[in-house]
């Protein structure tokens, strides 16, 4: 028994009880029904359509550079494979989307409302709402037309009867700003509008959940990009100004080291012009005194050839200076992004090219993931750890080598100053000739230098490719209806319709703890079942077998005569105890029923009402409770003076009596055993309705004393638990010869027929009814 009892408290579907249960409550099914459909009705009639747009854009997944491999030579321009995965990510990154939102400029959004749904206006509104003045609010403001000039404005659609009234085209005050309206509204209408101001940042977020990206195949790199709206005209705007923002991009991002070269190069030569214009001035005007004066100069003198060679070495020693000096003041400016190599400046420094690339490449690749990651994360953090070092490294590089080419100047400048010494000995006129033009030569030189670094520069940026390519725009042709389906929205409603209503009635089965099946049993207890009572009707009394011999109720009883008479093995002489848990299971019922049944096979049958403390058989056959089995207990009548008659044939009946102060006592005493033993005398079969079991011990004791004990199960009313005190009882042979009858069975034909016995889900009205209880239970 210790397994069944732990197999009671485990959780099992039996099919077919579960079945019963859903036959009990199809309403339940019906409702879900019904109301899927309903659902489905209001979601196919209300919801507004969605539409989904795409657009096709070529993403070029490999080394790529700005139409050339360099535009200087010995420049490395850096350039890097276009991962496809990097690349999708920078389209949903916040930065681009903040692009995108600016350039669509949604800051105001129209609708219209009607009695169904909301319709946005877009692109083109009845009216327009400008701020003039003060702060945006980003809450629905609703307008209803009085006429062409005025018109009604509220924060709630109820109230917009008792809306402010405004013209149209002037100023107005309005929720802590100053705005105007102007409208092509000529009509008054019941129609109500609405207008909101929208926050870029709201567009950008939007814009990063509304994309959704997809590669066209595994072998391409072509990405289709789409969007469903409600409004497939805003899709078609916003992809395609994505895709434009995304080029435009690429092509400032390639641009970036050409822009600042150029930049540095102009900066340069912002000074070396004004003092080449000095320069050339001054010659000019030495030149045209000399030529009058017919003085003729030669440029073939040996020291002179040499200041010039000196000088123009100075000359690259000293860009090779400049180029350090702005790297460095760009490295501690904390602002580095990118920068030309030294072969810019018409030198090559392998090791400062080196490092500049490092950083370059480390500066995009935190850009990239800056796309990908808006807040600060550990990979970041890593990345700007590395690019530190790296522009510390360059620019302790940087100093060494500037160092280096200050004294390589010092040297040069020494140089030229020992041949300039030289030179001093030829005429003044000549010197001064030599002087102006060798400054002039110097800043000429530089100037035409710098300016074909700067062509070369605009030249590769003028050559940038893009790093993608609109293969097909977003086009109203390229837009399909999504939704609602129809089929779709009436299949899922009837689903859930029908699944909701089983899992409720999952949860009845789950926690239904009352016996509604032979299972139930099974699981529970091993205790015999002797039969199942038929739930009956309007009965004017508990004595339904003698009224109707061939009544279902009648051959119920039988049958479990039958199965009495197997437990006790055919004794001819039989003593029955009928019990409970609690009261109001039919014990009593069962009793005189069972009784009358034996009577009615000629058997002389005695029925005994041994429940002392609330005695209420003696009433269903019309009789008096004055003396009965407490009389006979303490001795104050003889067996004879209990015995009363009943109207059926072959049945008497002994009462319960007065009630005493002490029945347990009494049933205990050896009164009780004189008292069956006077009665085997007399009577074939004594039948003995007993109190409750779980609740007084007044039928253990009267157990002692009989051939056979019943336990009344009332189907629908009984909980599992009460029959763990019973199962135990008989487990431990205190109460010998048990069997179950199950009472008050509800039945309802159908797929498992009507004749198993009982089923579950039949109500708590039984025909017998009559109130019953023991103290606590009365209520």
């Amino acid at each position: 028994m210790q397994n069944n009892t732990a197999h009671s408290t485990s959780f099992q579907i039996d099919p077919r009880i579960f079945l019963v249960y859903i036959l009990r409550y199809w309403y339940f099914i019906l409702i879900g029904l019904i109301g899927g459909v309903v659902y489905a009705f209001y979601q196919v009639r209300y919801t507004p359509a969605t539409y989904s747009t795409n657009a096709r854009m070529l993403v070029k997944d490999e080394y790529s550079s700005w139409g050339q491999e360099y535009f200087l030579p010995g420049m490395e321009l850096v350039s890097g494979r276009n991962r496809l995965i990097n690349e999708i990510g920078i389209i949903k990154s916040y930065p681009l989307m903040d692009r995108v939102a600016k350039k669509l400029n949604w800051e105001v959004s129209y609708y219209k409302l009607g009695n169904i749904k909301t319709t946005e206006m877009y692109p083109i509104s009845s009216f327009k709402v400008d701020l003039v003045e003060g702060v945006k609010t980003f809450q629905r403001n609703y307008i209803q037309f009085l006429s062409d000039d005025k018109f009604q404005i509220s924060l709630d659609i109820e109230t917009i009867k008792d809306g402010s009234i405004y013209q149209v085209g002037e100023v107005f005050e309005w929720d802590g700003g100053k705005l105007i309206l102007t409208s092509n509204y000529v009509e008054e209408s019941d129609e109500v509008f609405a207008f909101q101001f929208n926050p870029i940042s709201s567009w950008t977020r939007y814009f990063q959940q509304a994309i959704n990206i997809d590669v066209e195949n595994t072998e391409s790199s072509i990405l289709i990009l789409s969007e469903n709206n409600q409004t497939p005209q805003k899709s078609i705007d916003f992809l395609n100004a994505l895709m434009d923002e995304y080029i435009q991009w690429g092509m400032d991002q390639n641009n970036e080291i050409a822009v600042n070269t150029m930049a540095f190069v102009d900066q340069q030569l912002q000074g070396i012009a004004d003092s080449l214009v000095v320069t050339e001035y001054r010659l000019e005007q030495f030149q045209q005194k000399n030529f009058s004066e017919r003085i003729f100069i030669t440029e073939e003198e040996s020291n002179i050839m040499e200041v010039f060679q000196l000088e123009e070495e100075l000359t690259q020693k000293s860009i090779q200076r400049e180029y350090y000096s702005a790297l460095i003041k760009t490295l501690e400016s904390k602002e580095f992004t990118a920068f030309p190599s030294s072969a810019v400046f018409g030198f090559l420094d392998p090791n400062i090219d080196r490092l500049t690339e490092r950083i370059q490449v480390l500066v995009q690749e935190q850009r990239e993931a800056s796309f990908q990651f808006q807040n600060v994360n550990l990979r970041i953090e890593q990345q700007q750890q590395e690019l530190d070092r790296q522009i510390d490294a360059l620019l302790s590089v940087a100093k060494a080598n500037r160092e280096q080419v200050n004294v390589l100047i010092d040297s040069l400048k020494k140089m030229i100053a020992k041949e300039e010494n030289k030179v001093l000995r030829i005429p003044s006129e000549q010197r001064e000739y030599f002087n102006l033009k060798r400054e002039n030569k110097l800043l000429s030189d530089l100037y035409t230098f710098l300016l074909n670094k700067r062509s070369e520069a605009g030249i590769a940026k003028a050559s940038n490719v893009p790093k993608a390519q609109i293969l097909d725009y977003a086009t109203e042709f390229r837009s399909a209806y999504v939704g609602p389906k129809v089929s779709g929205v009436y299949i899922n409603a009837i689903f859930l319709g029908l699944l909701i209503p089983l899992f409720i009635i999952l949860l009845l089965y789950f926690f239904n703890s009352k016996i509604v099946d032979r299972a139930d049993l099974e699981k529970i207890t091993s205790i015999p079942l002797l039969g199942s009572i038929m739930h009956k009707k309007d009965l004017d009394s508990n004595v339904v077998v003698s009224t109707n011999l061939k009544s279902i109720v009648s051959e119920a009883f039988r049958s479990i005569r039958t199965n009495i008479n197997y437990m006790v093995e055919g004794k001819e002489q039989q003593v029955v105890m009928v019990t409970s848990s609690i009261s109001g299971e039919g014990k009593t019922f069962t009793s005189i029923n069972l009784a009358a049944i034996y009577a009615a096979s000629g058997k002389k049958t005695i029925l005994v009402g041994a429940d002392l403390r609330k005695p209420k058989i003696f009433q269903d056959f019309g009789l008096t409770n004055e003396v009965g089995l407490s009389t006979y207990l303490i001795r104050k009548g003889g067996l004879n003076d209990c015995v009363r008659k009943t109207h059926v044939k072959n049945l008497d009946l002994i009462s319960s009596g007065p009630i005493p102060p002490n029945p347990a006592e009494l049933i205990e005493s050896e009164r009780m055993h004189q008292f069956l033993a006077d009665l085997k005398s007399t009577y074939d079969i004594i039948i003995i309705d007993t109190p409750p079991v779980g609740l007084v011990t007044d039928a253990l004791i009267i157990n002692q004393h009989v051939d056979a004990s019943i336990y009344i199960v009332r189907h629908g009313y009984t909980k599992k638990s009460y029959l763990e005190n019973i199962n135990e009882l008989h487990v431990q042979g205190k109460i010998k010869r048990l069997g179950i009858v199950v009472n008050a069975v509800k039945e309802k034909n159908g797929p498992l027929g009507s004749g198993y016995g009982y089923g579950y889900g039949y109500g708590y009205g039984y025909g017998y009814g009559y109130g019953y209880g023991y103290y606590s239970d009365d209520n």
